[in-house]
């Protein structure tokens, strides 16, 4: 990995003086890579663990990683096993660790102690409470309860909420209703930025419609998130930042790119 020396004079004077640092990191079937990123600079990245990683977890300074071994919590400073056993998924809801096992139990962290809250078949992806399945999209709670968003959902996001279908973006208010087009695989929202990836490209939202841009790359994107900017992996481990125009020194905004020599990426985290 990168030495400190790997990094420009202009990166370095970004990071010191001009714009604060976001810390992503990247779970895939070489671990967990840390990754620096200000305004659209990308610069050090280091691997933090190296167990292979099936799925991660950030928010509020919380990272939740699923591994075939365990269930790793912890924060930028380190990880702690947290006794599970090994973890197709995982989420974090409210800071509450969630993980699904192999088998598709779904359990909460609750202190020391996983409690169970009931049973998916083939577990996707989570984000907040809400967790994508092979045959629809389930809110995990006390239990857990079916939205009913039907068998293509490929991930959800829990601001909107959203779900990323075969058939488009599908958005729930007492109902799911479609209201972006294409063959989906990711979809990401905060309470400002709807994005999802589809066959047509990469669709934003804006004004209350949704938008096909150009995504930067023809591999395969693996996971898409927010920080500053807006995020987003290939399979294949090279990040990319879409930074506004006003947070970077050139004042030309749009993608940078960085490989980080990691295979088999299976979602990106901003704690």
């Amino acid at each position: 990995m990168p030495a400190e020396d790997d990094i420009t004079l202009d990166e370095k004077r970004v990071y010191g003086e001009t714009r604060d640092e976001t810390t992503a990191f990247v779970a895939s079937d070489m671990g967990v890579t840390r990754v620096e990123v200000a305004g659209d600079q990308i610069g050090r990245f280091s691997m933090v663990h190296d167990d292979p990683a099936t799925s991660i977890a950030g928010a509020d300074g919380k990272l939740v990683v699923g591994t075939e071994s365990d269930v790793l919590v912890g924060t930028d400073d380190g990880f702690a096993e947290a006794n599970f056993g090994p973890a197709d998924v995982v989420g974090l809801d409210d800071g509450t660790p969630l993980a699904v096992a192999p088998d598709g139990t779904v359990a909460r962290l609750e202190g020391d102690d996983w409690v169970t809250v009931g049973s998916v078949t083939g577990p996707r992806r989570m984000d907040g409470n809400l967790l994508a399945t092979r045959d629809s999209v389930v809110r995990v709670a006390a239990g857990l309860f079916d939205l009913d968003a039907g068998p293509t959902v490929r991930d959800v996001a829990a601001a909107g909420p959203y779900a990323a279908t075969a058939d488009g973006v599908l958005a729930y208010d007492d109902g799911w209703t479609r209201v972006a087009g294409g063959d989906c695989t990711l979809v990401a929202a905060d309470d400002e930025r709807a994005h999802a990836v589809s066959e047509d490209g990469l669709l934003i939202r804006r004004d209350g419609d949704w938008q096909v841009h150009d995504l930067p790359t023809d591999t395969a994107v693996a996971d898409i998130g927010y920080g500053e900017s807006l995020y987003a992996v290939t399979a294949d481990g090279t990040v990319f930042v879409d930074a506004a125009p006003e947070i970077t020194p050139d004042g030309q905004g749009g993608w940078r790119s960085r490989a980080l020599g990691v295979r088999n990426v299976v979602g990106l985290a901003v704690p």
